[in-house]
């Protein structure tokens, strides 16, 4: 599982979360087929290497880190998730490596270069905020608003009472005091890694033509990566796009249904199914249906 700029691998626990404690880490509630994840930092934060030159960030190298890590624990094979600039990290992957895939799920995800910059309304609002920041106060509520829906932060956490938005101010914020964070060239770095990703119409096409299944996953509610970027780019694979009711981070908005998703896409693989021919959208995210599979055989 890879994640994406600026987030460490601990962005995964409200998936992992659902997978070990609500499934109890088994494939379709099979007790016989247990699962093994994988998820790490990227270089440029946590606990991985940050170099300083921003030509050693590129989605290529950054795939080759992955692989790495798989050699290192002797998997030959896995089913690959990247979110965001993961999800460009998991397609330079695929096409490195092709027979070290058993399936690709990308969520929320873009072709990289001038597709990773927002150019709606409330994105540029929010990043404009989001310059004048001084505080992990601050900080914490622009972010909020560029990772998660209204409906998420609306919400109420059904142990406390207490709405999203409060609990994930102060996680946000607690988050922002514990130490340095993601130092300053990790960021730049990561920054080149998405600006400098492209997929040509070649390589889109070796995807296509690629054995496993390939499923893109996006929050209609994103305004960081726009969906209609992820369905040009599900339509040029033949893969199916769900379009969930969530915004940005859906992997937290949205883990349950992602999972289920997943295991959907585990399943295929063992059975052998590749994807059918896919037809998408690719208006503004408001006009998406949400919880929506667009596919036809």
């Amino acid at each position: 599982m890879i994640m994406g700029f600026a987030a460490g691998g601990d962005a995964w626990l409200p998936m992992l979360k659902d997978l070990f404690l609500s499934r109890e880490g088994t494939i379709q509630g099979d007790k016989d087929t247990s699962l093994e994840v994988l998820v790490f930092d990227n270089r440029g934060i946590g606990e991985s290497d940050s170099p300083h030159e921003k030509r050693r960030y590129t989605t290529a190298l950054m795939a080759q880190d992955t692989l790495a890590v798989m050699d290192h624990l002797g998997w030959r094979k896995a089913h690959v998730v990247g979110h965001s600039m993961g999800g460009m990290i998991a397609s330079r992957l695929a096409l490195a490596a092709p027979e070290r895939v058993a399936s690709l799920t990308l969520i929320s995800v873009t072709g990289g270069g001038a597709q990773s910059i927002p150019l709606n309304c409330k994105a540029l609002a929010a990043g404009l905020r989001g310059a004048l920041c001084t505080s992990p106060e601050s900080r914490a509520a622009v972010d909020l608003s560029f990772h998660y829906s209204r409906k998420l932060l609306d919400a109420r956490d059904p142990a406390s009472g207490r709405r999203l938005r409060e609990l994930l101010r102060e996680e946000y914020i607690a988050g922002g005091k514990a130490g340095p964070g993601q130092p300053p060239h990790g960021q730049a770095g990561q920054l080149n890694a998405v600006f400098t990703h492209s997929l040509s119409k070649a390589e889109q096409k070796t995807l296509e033509e690629a054995p496993f299944p390939i499923k893109y996953i996006h929050g209609q509610h994103d305004i960081l990566a726009a969906p209609r970027h992820a369905a040009r780019l599900a339509s040029a694979m033949s893969a199916p796009m769900v379009v969930l009711d969530g915004a940005h981070f859906i992997t937290r908005d949205c883990a349950a249904q992602i999972n289920d998703e997943l295991m959907a896409s585990i399943e295929a693989a063992r059975q052998g199914v590749r994807n059918p021919r896919t037809v998408h959208p690719t208006r503004e995210p408001d006009t998406y249906r949400a919880g929506c599979l667009c596919c036809c055989a």
